[in-house]
């Protein structure tokens, strides 16, 4: 029997479309501009910030993966709920991955992260590969925590054979009081990160104003090394509570 690899180090990879890559170098061009004019005044300068895009572009990719965990492990557990209702009716288990897959389509449609996955499943399955192999190797592919967790359980209740329904019916039960739990504490903090958002806004708005209706209080800050100095470390500053705020809202239950 296959035993998946630790999930603190996962297999997927999220790639950028070429849409996204022209998207996220155009705000990150317009971020780069921004931020010469307010803190150097000199948005000539902009362009030594493609020393960072590399920072910037991993963080996308980041993003993009969180967005994508999230999204396939909900439909992963509504479709576990139907795979566990399926093997209470006494349906085999590749079956039960059969209707699972229809019944995901018509939930999430046929492009879903959900029903790419199962699709490969059953596949595979139909190729001959055991289904507690074709998990392994689904989890593998996601590094999300749950799919490892039902991947383990299931090859147990495989080998094991004693309530199998039962066993597989209570695993899905506790996966989805954790996710709910999980979305509470999100839901909970969701207006807060909503203040924190707009409050990462105020700082570069009150310099802007400043910037632009007495320009000659900030004019001592350009042109010096002593303010260039002081507007590095404010922009610093600045990013790195913003980096810290949003890890602070990533919440794990």
């Amino acid at each position: 029997m296959k035993t998946p690899t630790n999930s603190s180090e996962p297999g997927l990879k999220v790639s950028l479309s070429t849409a996204e890559w022209i998207l996220f170098a155009a705000v990150y061009a317009g971020l780069s501009v921004l931020a010469a004019w307010l803190f150097y005044d000199c948005p000539a300068a902009s362009p030594t910030a493609v020393l960072f895009l590399p920072v910037f572009i991993r963080s996308a990719k980041e993003f993009k993966t969180g967005r994508y965990r999230e999204e396939m492990t909900n439909e992963f557990i509504r479709a576990l709920i139907s795979v566990s209702t399926s093997l209470s009716a006494g349906i085999s288990p590749e079956n039960a991955f059969m209707n699972a897959e229809s019944d995901m389509e018509k939930l999430y449609g046929k492009g879903s992260p959900v029903c790419r996955e199962l699709g490969m499943i059953n596949t595979r399955v139909n190729m001959g590969m055991r289904i507690q192999d074709a998990l392994y190797d689904m989890a593998k592919r996601n590094g999300i925590d749950e799919i490892y967790d039902f991947a383990t359980v299931f090859a147990v209740a495989m080998e094991k054979g004693a309530s199998f329904p039962n066993v597989i019916s209570s695993c899905v039960s506790i996966m989805e009081s954790r996710r709910w739990a999980e979305c509470e504490a999100k839901v909970l903090i969701r207006a807060k990160q909503y203040e924190q958002r707009i409050m990462c806004v105020i700082p570069p708005g009150i310099l802007a104003y400043l910037r632009i209706s007495s320009g000659s209080f900030t004019e001592v800050l350009y042109h010096n090394i002593a303010g260039a100095v002081i507007m590095t470390a404010c922009l610093a500053v600045y990013i790195l509570a913003i980096f810290l705020a949003e890890r602070i809202g990533d919440i794990r239950v």
